[in-house]
């Protein structure tokens, strides 16, 4: 294969290989100049040159490392990505050229790359209303992913490695299980899908064979190797790059596609929709279940030892509905007022279970004082089991008041969909 290829083939996760591929591009462009537009063999030419001209004493692999800091603090480039970039190619150029930075080395580099972690794009906040706008202008395949994006947390280079095998639509709610092959993090987890994204899917999947026998016979008139439909089993059979143009499109038809300034980045990108789904999720769903949903590894271990799939299930229909798209602003406003008195609800019962137990302490007290209070202490003793008797009831009736709000919610939203399904 080559120098590129031989490296490459030493990592199996995709979404790994590709982020290899593209640093090393970057520094063989930080030596060579020139763009990112060449073929595989004439990117394997140029590493060929570079790896000969090392072995020749004509270069200086660690003084191209230090520059290559340079090349990508030009470009703007996160703290993140500089080191994973950095990183990436002096792996490559180590294994290839069987060498290791000595300690200093090491803590030069190391104190060349730029402090911090956070990204330096400003990123516009991407709204239900925005992502509505968005939404409309894309095709079935672009609602189906973007849906499927914000509503189960995963990552677009999951999403797009993803088989008909991974998800079952008759789990309720549909369950998605991302394996560790193409995990970014190497770890296998689940997630779900909301109704809502389980309707664009639907509609998506209706399609999806002609599409493929379209995109095969286009590829066949380029002259592009393809995979056959029968062989293409992905639910999303597309590249990572015709992702991001239906994305691009949608906006720019929105009226929402922005620039930053400075890194000449996007203010707004396809990755928010996992933002998105974390921020809507954890309104009501505990920290730990949504972190592990979006496949984070330090809480996956303990999400999986503290619930079951099915109480994981429970937990994602519990923060489903903060993740409808099209859910309409009055049945919103009602699940804000419905929320508010469940709260004032819970603060009674609260206050009543206090005073139930202060009147314990004080039945317990009374017992051990003088006879002559002995009936005091009955009346009280009668008293406490009415307070007994009186929060089981109120207990029983907040329980039967919620799941009969929460059923006419359901059905209420199901009639939208149905609606919106036959506007859409």
């Amino acid at each position: 294969m080559g120098a590129i290829g031989d490296y490459l083939a030493t990592y199996v996760n995709k979404g790994t290989r590709q982020l290899i591929y593209s640093s090393i591009k970057h520094f063989l462009i930080s030596i060579y100049d020139g763009n990112l537009k060449r073929l595989d063999e004439e990117w394997e030419t140029l590493a060929h040159q570079y790896f000969s001209e090392c072995r020749a004493g004509k270069r200086d692999f660690f003084k191209d490392l230090l520059n290559y800091v340079t090349y990508l603090a030009k470009k703007e480039r996160p703290p993140a990505s500089v080191y994973g970039y950095v990183n990436s190619a002096k792996n490559w150029i180590t294994y290839t050229l069987d060498v290791d930075l000595s300690p200093k080395q090491r803590k030069i580099l190391r104190c060349r790359l730029p402090k911090g972690k956070r990204a330096r794009t400003n990123e516009d906040d991407l709204t239900r209303e925005r992502l509505k706008k968005i939404l409309t202008h894309c095709d079935t395949k672009g609602r189906a992913l973007f849906l499927f994006l914000a509503s189960s947390g995963i990552r677009i280079g999951e999403a797009l490695q993803l088989r008909m095998s991974d998800i079952d639509l008759d789990h309720d709610p549909p369950k998605v299980t991302v394996r560790g092959e193409y995990a970014k993090e190497g770890d296998k987890y689940i997630t779900f899908i909301s109704k809502e994204a389980k309707t664009a899917l639907e509609e998506w999947l209706k399609i999806r064979e002609e599409y493929l026998r379209q995109a095969f016979q286009k590829g066949r008139g380029l002259g592009r190797q393809r995979l056959k439909p029968e062989e293409d089993d992905r639910i999303f059979p597309f590249s990572d790059t015709v992702a991001h143009e239906m994305w691009t499109n949608a906006l720019r038809k929105a009226g929402l596609e922005d620039w930053d300034k400075n890194t000449k980045r996007r203010t707004m990108r396809i990755h928010m929709l996992r933002k998105w789904f974390m921020s809507q999720m954890k309104i009501a769903v505990p920290e730990t279940v949504v972190e592990a949903f979006a496949g984070h590894t330090g809480y996956l271990d303990e999400a999986y030892r503290r619930y079951t799939c099915k109480q994981l299930a429970e937990l994602y229909k519990r923060g489903e509905s903060h993740l409808y798209i099209f859910i309409p602003k009055e049945v919103e406003e009602i699940q804000t007022e419905f929320r508010r008195d469940f709260e004032k609800m819970q603060r009674k019962i609260e206050d009543l279970y206090q005073k139930l137990t202060d009147a314990n302490v004080l039945t317990i007290k009374l017992m051990e004082e003088k006879d002559e209070l002995r009936e005091k202490v009955a009346e009280l003793t009668r008293e406490n089991e009415e307070l007994k008797r009186r929060l089981v009831e109120l207990k029983a009736e907040v329980k039967m008041m919620i799941r009969d709000e929460i059923r006419a919610q359901i059905k209420k939203l199901k009639e939208q969909s149905s609606q919106q399904s036959t506007l859409d």
